[in-house]
């Protein structure tokens, strides 16, 4: 009845490459819709649809108008790219209160396949709503990306700025900018190690996927491949990966007075990444030694960070860059990185 997985973020790490490219294999379906909201937003709406839908259609919450915009763009969509499918998919997510028996009708028309929910907002959940989850569906596998912490941050915080009439963050004051970072989902958002130990709670290590940004970039093909071999689906020739940026922002570069503020922000979170995970992680910490400790006399940084000259100083002292995959399954991924030097 419900999904056989759900991939539960990070926010800006990577989800919305990972939704495209798992629902191109054949043996995996998606729902049309990416981030299905259910557990984190639509559990608090009326259970009952003659109550939940007058409070959607004349509601004034911004959750309302919001609802009646999608609503029109998924309808108009469906009409100008007609599927039966997709409209019956879209009249019972928008047009039925929602309920445990609603969310599990949303992955009905895969049920012959392997399917999943990919919802960024769930990594935020708090641990009596895991518990919930994990009621309904024990077996449920988890998937979590993780990013450099001072680049989602960042991010996060610009996302909205891309969409301004007139350009781009550079145009926004920096206390605007500081007070996006300061944001309760923003830092929750980040904070990997909190979600990592509220959902393994409730379900054991090797049922937790973590993946690395950096992995989509480097090794988009062998990480859709061990992907795919943790939730039960082949790798074929006939699967191609969909390489490159899903969403890529105008704004390519982070000034540096900002990053060297997320670097002395999230500096502890780094330490314990890097004790934890190394790798990856090994490189988001040096960055941040670097912004604090000597930081660079550009007023912007290139962006992402494995693009500045902070990834080859890292490459140079751990005897050259990675050549591996390190995404994973939580329960082997620090195995991985047993004999990996590091910084």
């Amino acid at each position: 009845m419900f999904p056989d997985f759900i991939g539960i973020g990070a926010q800006k790490a990577g989800t919305t490459w990972l939704d495209r490219n798992l629902r191109r294999h054949p043996q995996i379906w998606m729902p049309p819709l990416k981030e299905l909201h259910y557990f984190d937003e639509k559990i608090k709406d009326p259970s009952s649809t003659l109550v939940f839908l007058p409070t959607k259609v004349f509601g004034k919450r911004p959750a309302d108008e919001r609802w009646r915009n999608q609503f029109k763009t998924r309808i108009k969509g469906d009409v100008k790219a007609f599927s039966a499918q997709n409209l019956l998919w879209d009249l019972n997510y928008y047009m039925r209160a929602p309920t445990n028996e609603w969310y599990a009708s949303l992955f009905e028309q895969g049920r012959a396949k392997i399917t999943g929910d990919i919802t960024p907002g769930y990594s935020i959940l708090e641990p009596y709503m895991i518990s919930r989850i994990h009621k309904l569906m024990p077996e449920t596998k988890i998937i979590f990306m993780m990013r450099n912490p001072i680049e989602r941050a960042w991010s996060h915080a610009v996302m909205n700025f891309d969409k301004l009439e007139k350009g781009s963050a550079s145009a926004a004051a920096d206390n605007e900018l500081l007070q996006k970072f300061k944001r309760r989902d923003s830092r929750l958002q980040t904070n990997y190690l909190r979600t990592l130990e509220n959902w393994s709670v409730y379900y054991p290590r090797e049922r937790i996927f973590v993946g690395f940004l950096e992995d989509i970039h480097f090794f988009p093909e062998p990480l859709m491949r061990e992907l795919c071999g943790f939730l039960g689906a082949n790798t074929s020739s006939e699967y191609q990966v969909r390489k490159g940026k899903i969403h890529s922002r105008t704004v390519g570069e982070m000034p540096t007075h900002m990053a060297v503020h997320l670097a002395r922000a999230y500096y502890e979170l780094l330490e314990r990444l890097s004790e934890r995970f190394g790798g990856y992680a090994s490189f988001w910490l040096y960055c941040a030694k670097r912004l604090i400790e000597d930081t660079p006399k550009e007023e912007g940084l290139p962006y992402p960070l494995w693009e500045s000259r902070f990834w080859e100083e890292w490459s140079v002292k751990t005897e050259g860059p990675p050549t591996s995959l390190q995404s994973g399954p939580l329960s082997s991924i620090r195995e991985k990185q047993k004999g990996k030097p590091r910084s």
